[in-house]
C-alpha cells in the first residue's frame, strides 16, 4: 500500500473532501495542505457550519433505518482494522467504515451486507431532498459516491449496489420521527458505475498535484469565475486582482471574465470603452468610474407612488431543517422564529415599531399568526427586501395551519419588494459594489451599519436562536442573545424605512 508523503514530512491522505475541493480548485487545495499558517484563515461561516451541523445530525438519524450497525469509532485510517474485523464478521451494517487504498481514504456512510450475494452495498446519506447529478462535479452526489467505490474496488471488497439515501421532501411529522419515512434509498448503481472511469484519472491527477513539494506557480482556477465562486485562499493565489474589481461585475460569466484576466484587465477603470458588457454591467461601471449614482427618478417615483399606506416594513427570522423538528413541518419547511415590523401610517406620520421573538423550544406559529393578525390590516403595502422569502414563509404556515390562509393570502398579495429598485437599476452607486443586499445599499444610503452589531447575517442568527434552548446556555446568556436577535432583526425593518424615506426624499 503507497502513502505520498509530503514536504511536511507527514503522510498526505487525500480524503473525499481534499478531492473535491481539488476539482472545484486544485491550487486551494494543495494549499490547504501544504501551507498550516494559511489554514488558520479557513473558517466556516455560520450558515455552513449549521449545514455542516445538520449534515451530521442526518448521517446519525439515517444509521437507525440499521438496527443492527455498528459504528466505526476510531478516525481516519486508523480505523483500517476496526473496519476489517467488522467486514469478517459480516456485521449487518457498518457505520463508518475505513478503507485506505494508495494515498487514498474513503469513510463510508454506510456499508450493508447483502447475504443472499455475499457481497456489500455502498449507501451514501445526503441532508438534501433529491439527488444531485447535474450540477458541479464537486457537488456532485454521483461523483461523492464514485470516489468510494474506485477506493473500495481497490480494496478487493465485493460490491453489490450503490445507493442515496436522502430526505423525503413529502414527509411530514406527526409524533415521534418515522424513520423509515423521513428517508429515500434510491439505487443509483448504473450512474455510479458509469462516473468511476472517467473519475480515476482524475484522482491519479490530483494525486500528483497534491503531493508536489513546491508550490504550483501562478493563479489559481478561480480566476475565470466570479466573486462568489472564488476558493478561500483566492487572493493569496491572486494578488494582482484588486479586492473590488472586475470578478464583481454583476452576472458576468466565465467567457468575458477570461477575455479580461487574458488581457490583463482586473479593475473597472480599465476595462476598454468597446467591451461587450450588457447595459446593466455598464451602469455599474460608470457609477464606479464617475464616483456618482446613476439615478432615474421618473422610475423611482413611478414605483414609490404605487404603495399604499400605511406602509408596513416587515422582516422575518426564520430557517427550515431536514429533520423536522415540531409536528406538522415537512423537511426544510421554514420556521418563522421571529420578525420585525415598522409601521408608518401615513406620510409624516410617526414611525411605529412592533417585534416578536419565540424564546421557547416550540412551534412558533400559532404565536405568529395570532401577532401578525393584530398588527397588518387590509389595506396597505407590506414592504419586504427579497419578498420572496416572506412570501414563502407565509405559504408555509398556510400549508401548516390552513385556516389562516385568508389572512396570509392577503399579506402576500400586499407584498412590494423595494429591493427591485436596486436590481432594476433605478439607483445605481459605487458603494454598492455591484450588489443590492440590504448590508450593501444600507450603509451607503445612511450612517447606519451591520457591522456593529453581534449579529450580523441571518445564518448567525439562525445559530444563535438555537444556542438559547442548549441546557449550556445560561439564563444571562439567553437574554443576551435574545437581545442581540433583536437588534439585529430590528435593523432589516428600519433599514428598509430609511432607504425608502431616503428615496422619497430624492424624488420629492
Amino acid at each position: 500500500m503507497e502513502v505520498v508523503q509530503n514536504l511536511l514530512g507527514k503522510y498526505m491522505i487525500i480524503s473525499k473532501t481534499t478531492f473535491l475541493n481539488f476539482l472545484k480548485c486544485p491550487k486551494n487545495a494543495w494549499l490547504k495542505i501544504h501551507d498550516p499558517n494559511l489554514l488558520e484563515e479557513f473558517t466556516l461561516s455560520p450558515f455552513d457550519l449549521q449545514l455542516r451541523e445538520q449534515g451530521n445530525e442526518v448521517d446519525v438519524v439515517a444509521r437507525k433505518l440499521f438496527p443492527k450497525g455498528v459504528l466505526v469509532t476510531k478516525k481516519a485510517e486508523e480505523g483500517q482494522g476496526e473496519t476489517s474485523a467488522y467486514i469478517k464478521a459480516k456485521v449487518p451494517a457498518i457505520f463508518q467504515a475505513s478503507f485506505l487504498s494508495d494515498a487514498f481514504l474513503a469513510k463510508c456512510d454506510i456499508l450493508e451486507y447483502d447475504e443472499t450475494n455475499q457481497n456489500w452495498n455502498l449507501l451514501e446519506v445526503k441532508a438534501s431532498n433529491a439527488v444531485s447529478e447535474d450540477g458541479p462535479e464537486e457537488k456532485d452526489h454521483v461523483t461523492d459516491l464514485a470516489f468510494q467505490a474506485i477506493i473500495l474496488r481497490r480494496a478487493k471488497l465485493p460490491i453489490g449496489k450503490y445507493f442515496l439515501i436522502h430526505i423525503n421532501k413529502e414527509y411530514i411529522r406527526w409524533g415521534d420521527i418515522d424513520v423509515a419515512s423521513l428517508f429515500v434509498r434510491e439505487d443509483i448503481s448504473s450512474d455510479v458505475i458509469a462516473r468511476m472511469e472517467a473519475l480515476e484519472p482524475k484522482m491519479e491527477a490530483a494525486k500528483e498535484y497534491l503531493s508536489r513539494e513546491k508550490e504550483p506557480l501562478g493563479p489559481c482556477d478561480c480566476i475565470y469565475g466570479g466573486r462568489s465562486s472564488h476558493c478561500e485562499t483566492f487572493q493569496y493565489s491572486n494578488p494582482d486582482i484588486p479586492k473590488y474589481g472586475v470578478h464583481d461585475i454583476a452576472n458576468i460569466r466565465e467567457k468575458k471574465l477570461t477575455l479580461l484576466m487574458e488581457r490583463k484587465v482586473y479593475t473597472l477603470d480599465d476595462i476598454p470603452d468597446d467591451f461587450d458588457l450588457t447595459d446593466n454591467q455598464w451602469n455599474q461601471v460608470h457609477a464606479h468610474r464617475s464616483k456618482r449614482p446613476i439615478v432615474d427618478k421618473e422610475a423611482i417615483k413611478s414605483e414609490l407612488d404605487s404603495l399604499r399606506f400605511p406602509l408596513y416594513f416587515f422582516d422575518y427570522e426564520a430557517f427550515g431543517l431536514a429533520i423536522p423538528p415540531f409536528d406538522g413541518y415537512a423537511p426544510y419547511k421554514k420556521i418563522p422564529f421571529q420578525y420585525s415590523l415598522h409601521v408608518l401610517r401615513e406620510p409624516g406620520a410617526k414611525l411605529e415599531h412592533f417585534e416578536f421573538l419565540h424564546d421557547e423550544n416550540s412551534d412558533p406559529t400559532e404565536a405568529v399568526i395570532a401577532r401578525l393578525k393584530t398588527e397588518i390590516k387590509p389595506g396597505g403595502t407590506v414592504i419586504a427586501w427579497s419578498m420572496s422569502f416572506e412570501a414563502g414563509v407565509n405559504k408555509d404556515i398556510v400549508e401548516r395551519v390552513p385556516s389562516a390562509a385568508p389572512f396570509f393570502e392577503m399579506v402576500n398579495s400586499s407584498l412590494y419588494d423595494l429591493r427591485k429598485i436596486f436590481l432594476k437599476q433605478y439607483y445605481v452607486h459605487h458603494g454598492f459594489v455591484g450588489k443590492t443586499s440590504l448590508k450593501k445599499v444600507l450603509p451607503t444610503l445612511s450612517e447606519k451599519r451591520y457591522d456593529a452589531l453581534k449579529i450580523q447575517e441571518g445564518g448567525q442568527a439562525v445559530e444563535e436562536w438555537l444556542k438559547m434552548f442548549s441546557p449550556n446556555t445560561t439564563p444571562a446568556k439567553r437574554a443576551e442573545i435574545a437581545e442581540d436577535l433583536k437588534k439585529y432583526c430590528g435593523l432589516d425593518s428600519i433599514a428598509m424605512y430609511d432607504i425608502w424615506k431616503y428615496l422619497a426624499d430624492l424624488v420629492s
